[in-house]
């Protein structure tokens, strides 16, 4: 067993109980299941004889093409149940399993339902179960709310998509969901054959190499499901490649005779279930052995009450998708069960919640008890080499002071010239009537401040200074009770044009 396989059977480890009920025409098959862990096996297994009502033998099968004969004597009422025989069926079961806790699946043999493989546009994939809703009544014999259906993809031939749809006829569907409402069961699903059995298939052999062909035979018609692997990537999936039905008859002459040694030209593993599970199938010259598909149950199912009825197996394929084993999972029933199969969430998966919640509480709990050892392991090292960083500190500061005072020194140094030329040329330019009370050098700006008697002389004077430049007041000026203005004016060092030192 590779690793890929073993995480998927241990996420599909749990522990359930499932009940499977196949019904035909004459008969109704009940198989009770269990799993414990990943091991399954087999509780119970009962089977109830059905009084039949009227007769159907006129009528071909309603799987695969479907004739306007067959529509109507289904609308008309021909293949009916016998309520009484279904109700006695039903309540004689009821000791065998437990209403409340055990989930039901009921599986529809072809007498009550349809499956009929559709080509749309390759458009319609978007949008699939829209384009279905849309065109039910086209693609089958039925109005739309005549009918309860659900479908499987089967993916591209050429530029159409290929899709099985199958149907069973709310007439005949209500009439058995009713007799069993009224012992309080209600099936989580219902199917058919074809996709029970197939599960069944599966399920026994852990998935299938090549091509499959799944041949089963009930009274006086056959039926045929087609298998494959599809590899998408890393993972193998199972499709269904086709499922057709129709009388026996039918099978060994005419059209359907070819279709059959079409199928089979890819010489696909053949299995067998009903009335032909350990027969040979001869086309042409040509002779095929089928699988028993009773014995691979026997195998792989354990328990103390085996497989003993080869008519038991849809109800077993049935039953495995409560037990989380299924692969395909149709539903005629989907829109009346939406959101309570999203509910169930069984006692092993809560077991397994809890141990996972506690395994994140562990792991989240950790990373500040993590932290904490690492922030006491960073403060002993940072006690260590404490002293040393005071010290580093203690000197940079000092340089830095230092660094100051050696900047300070070198401006005055720089600035002296300066200032003292700029004194020596208002010496010069400022008249002498004019007095100055401020004078302030800052950053090649000059300022001054004091009063004359006319303030506004000053301004041209000082802008006539080969030295300054960009003279203007600072403020306004006032004229004081000495007949004096004071003024505060400011002004720019000319720098010699192209150089950026001092003048």
């Amino acid at each position: 067993m590779t690793y890929l396989q073993w995480m998927q059977q241990l996420s599909r480890a749990d522990f359930l109980k499932s009940v499977g009920l196949y019904l035909t025409r004459d008969r109704v098959f009940f198989v009770r299941m269990r799993k414990d862990f990943s091991r399954l096996s087999v509780v119970e297994e009962e089977a109830r004889e059905l009084a039949l009502e009227k007769s159907s033998d006129n009528l071909s099968s309603l799987t695969g093409w479907i004739s306007e004969e067959v529509r109507e004597a289904l609308l008309s009422g021909e293949v009916t149940l016998n309520r009484q025989s279904l109700n006695e069926a039903i309540r004689s079961l009821l000791p065998h399993f437990d209403r409340a806790k055990d989930p039901l699946f009921l599986c529809l043999s072809e007498d009550y339902a349809i499956a009929c493989e559709v080509s749309l546009p390759q458009a319609a994939e978007e949008n699939l179960p829209q384009v279905l809703e849309y065109e039910i009544e086209r693609l089958l014999p039925f109005r739309r709310g005549e009918v309860y259906y659900d479908y499987l993809a089967l993916g591209r031939k050429g530029d159409r998509l290929q899709v099985i749809v199958f149907a069973s006829p709310k007439k005949i569907l209500d009439e058995i969901l009713d007799a069993l409402a009224a012992f309080g069961v209600k099936p989580r699903a219902v199917e058919t054959t074809a996709t029970s059995v197939s599960n069944y298939l599966l399920f026994c052999k852990g998935g299938i190499e090549g091509p499959a062909v799944v041949l089963g035979e009930q009274e006086r018609s056959w039926e045929m499901i087609g298998l494959k692997t599809n590899i998408k990537g890393w993972r193998r999936e199972p499709c269904m490649t086709f499922a057709y039905s129709l009388p026996q008859a039918e099978w060994s002459e005419g059209p359907s005779r070819q279709l059959f040694h079409d199928l089979l030209q890819d010489s696909p593993k053949l299995f067998g279930w009903g009335s032909i599970q350990d027969s040979s199938i001869s086309v042409g010259e040509k002779s095929f052995e089928l699988t028993n598909l009773l014995a691979l149950g026997k195998q792989r199912l354990e328990g103390d009450k085996g497989l003993t009825h080869s008519y038991v197996i849809p109800a077993v394929g049935a039953a495995l998708r409560g037990l989380r084993e299924a692969t395909f999972s149709v539903n005629l029933i989907s829109a009346t069960t939406e959101g309570e199969m999203g509910g169930i969430l069984t006692g092993f998966d809560t077991l397994l919640g809890f141990l996972l919640l506690i395994v994140l509480l562990a792991w989240g709990a950790s990373h500040p008890l993590k932290d904490e050892i690492r922030m006491r392991q960073l403060q002993r090292e940072i006690e260590k080499i404490g002293p040393s960083v005071k010290a580093l500190r203690l000197q940079q500061d000092e340089l830095g002071r230092l660094r100051k005072e050696i900047s300070f020194l070198t401006g005055i140094k720089d600035q002296r010239g300066e200032v003292l030329s700029i004194m020596d040329e208002l010496s010069r330019t400022v008249p002498k009537t004019v007095y100055l009370s401020n004078l302030r050098y800052r950053e090649g700006t000059v300022e001054l401040q004091g009063s004359a008697e006319n303030a506004s002389n000053l301004v041209p004077l000082l802008e006539r200074s080969p030295l300054l430049e960009n003279v203007v007041f600072n403020a306004p000026s006032n004229r004081g009770r000495d007949n004096r203005e004071t003024f505060s004016l400011k002004a720019e060092v000319e720098r010699p044009k192209g150089k950026a030192g001092r003048p």
